[in-house]
């Protein structure tokens, strides 16, 4: 279980650091190509899907790492007894809400699919370039279910103790 746990975060790393490398260097590209009046009309375009996907991917390395911004000062102010279960209520929430958005998601590639559009400028079907929203979603909901695991199971009484270390070992 550890090793497919470890399998996914390294996936989901190496897909940040590779929308990030692509649309980095297609945005440079495309800014030396203007000084030669070139243009690759397809550029913005795949930038902007390749965005999408880093964001969509971005939400859910940022619950494992910790990375979002936690608001919680009500919940401080909590008694003890009542965090946790506090937590859990949140915690729910935010797994309702990624699995919502994953039968949204889902939904909408569906469509796409079905209506065969393609998309204006980059030459792909629109369902195929966002495929990563459900993609993102699901692992989104499972990065929560994670943070509830260990509420459940820990003796801590914040979220931020329950995320796991970022795996690079980089301190927080």
């Amino acid at each position: 279980m550890k090793t497919l746990r470890e399998a996914v975060d390294r996936i989901e790393e190496g897909l940040l650091a590779a929308l990030l490398a692509f649309m980095t260097l297609l945005t440079f590209v495309q800014v030396v190509l203007r000084e030669f009046n070139v243009s690759m009309i397809w550029s913005l375009e795949a930038t902007t899907y390749s965005f999408g996907a880093l964001v969509l991917f971005g939400m859910s390395y940022c619950v494992r790492t910790r990375a979002h911004i936690s608001v919680d000062l009500l919940l401080r102010r909590l008694p003890k007894q009542l965090q946790r279960p506090t937590h859990l209520v949140a915690v729910a929430a935010c797994v309702l809400y990624a699995i919502m958005m994953l039968y949204g998601s889902v939904t909408f590639v569906e469509r796409l699919h079905a209506l065969g559009n393609m998309a204006r400028d980059v030459p792909a079907p629109k369902w195929l370039l966002t495929i990563t929203m459900p993609i993102g979603f699901a692992l989104l909901a499972f990065r929560f279910l994670q943070v509830g695991w260990r509420l459940l199971r820990s003796s801590g009484d914040g979220v931020g103790q329950l995320s796991e270390q970022p795996s690079h070992g980089r301190e927080n």
